[in-house]
């Protein structure tokens, strides 16, 4: 990998760890057609997805409008803002409900609608956020490096550090 900014490599390995729940999900979804049982192994694995999937959305979603795009748009970097903050805006509710519906089956089972309520919007969410996670991988990260100045870096992942970690 290309030599990379603080506040980059810290969202990168976010990424990494959502695309590997992302992977999980959409592994658990195309293994049943009907209703999985839930036993303590997958209770667990529910949980965990929406553990990760809390963290994206909320936390680093939060981190990236609240603190790296407003220096972005102050350096005339207004196009990937708005592209990015729209995404957010579609996949926040999609993960939220994933999140959600995970948590709920991981205490109480799926029934055939909250099994087809959690694979529908997950296949969908899947689709959007990996999508979305590539876009910022190959475009966000490498303006990151070549807008910020080292200062800038090093405040915004001990920002990152301090509000997401």
């Amino acid at each position: 990998m290309l030599l990379q900014s603080q506040i980059g490599s810290l969202l990168h390995q976010d990424h990494m760890t959502t695309i590997e729940t992302l992977q999980g999900l959409e592994e658990l979804l195309g293994s049943h057609r009907k209703p999985p049982a839930v036993d303590a192994a997958l209770a667990e694995r529910l949980g965990a997805l929406a553990a990760t999937l809390r963290a994206e959305v909320e936390s680093h979603f939060a981190f990236e409008e609240g603190h790296l795009f407003p220096m972005f748009v102050s350096k005339g970097e207004t196009g990937i803002v708005m592209m990015l903050t729209h995404e957010h805006r579609s996949i926040l509710p999609m993960a939220v409900r994933v999140a959600e519906l995970a948590q709920a089956a991981a205490a109480q089972g799926f029934d055939e609608q909250s099994w087809r309520d959690f694979r529908d919007t997950g296949v969908e969410l899947v689709e959007r956020e990996i999508f979305h996670i590539q876009k910022e991988e190959m475009g966000l990260l490498a303006a990151i490096s070549a807008l910020l100045d080292d200062a800038e870096d090093a405040a915004l992942a001990a920002t990152y550090k301090a509000t997401v970690k």
